[in-house]
């Protein structure tokens, strides 16, 4: 066997052993669900939805990324918008894909605080947001001037969307969740309350 050859058959296996833990972690989620492997993939629209949480699992390399992934696939399905908008599922969980930890634990914690788009403008809407940087600074050790260009970057997922208009005074970090993330959240919190 030549050099080349060699290279691309011990890439072959590489690619199998780092993709096949993420697989299991999927069909054990499954499971616990009560589907089987075969139901994650039944129908052309789960074939599909599954064929892109492969694609998603391909640049993902935490497991906690891999866990929210399968949870959305999960809730999706167990919704019942897989098969009747598959679109909105499938954006989802396009969302996800090569999102790192960091920007995982910024999305969790801006669900958490409840900063979204369509959230109603109370009084208390600007310490939300204030609870949340304290919070990243807290925990993830990221300050307000790093927290800005990180959300930024987050809005290639569709998942954060900028809210400046509308907003009065100045805002340290004037990014939101969007719709496509309150699905995503609801695929999510839907899996992981039919295990709790």
């Amino acid at each position: 066997m030549n050099e080349v050859a060699l290279l691309l058959k011990s890439f072959g296996v590489a690619y199998q052993g780092y993709m096949a833990w993420k697989f299991e972690r999927l069909i054990q989620k499954a499971e616990a669900h009560g589907m089987t492997e075969e139901e994650l993939c039944n129908s052309d629209q789960r074939f599909a939805l599954f064929m892109r949480v492969g694609r998603a699992f391909e640049i993902c390399s935490e497991r906690e990324v891999v866990d929210y992934i399968a949870d959305a696939m999960i809730g999706g399905i167990k919704s019942g918008d897989v098969e009747n908008k598959p679109d909105f599922v499938h954006m989802a969980i396009s969302a996800l894909s090569g999102i790192t930890k960091t920007e995982l634990d910024i999305l969790l914690m801006m669900h958490r605080h409840q900063i979204y788009v369509d959230a109603d403008f109370r009084r208390d809407h600007d310490s939300h947001r204030e609870a949340f940087i304290k919070e990243c600074e807290d925990t993830l050790g990221i300050k307000s001037t790093m927290l800005s260009p990180i959300t930024t970057g987050l809005m290639r997922t569709g998942l954060v969307t900028s809210d400046t208009t509308g907003l009065s005074g100045t805002i340290q970090n004037p990014y939101s969740l969007s719709l496509l993330a309150r699905e995503l959240f609801s695929y999510i919190n839907l899996a992981r309350r039919l295990t709790e």
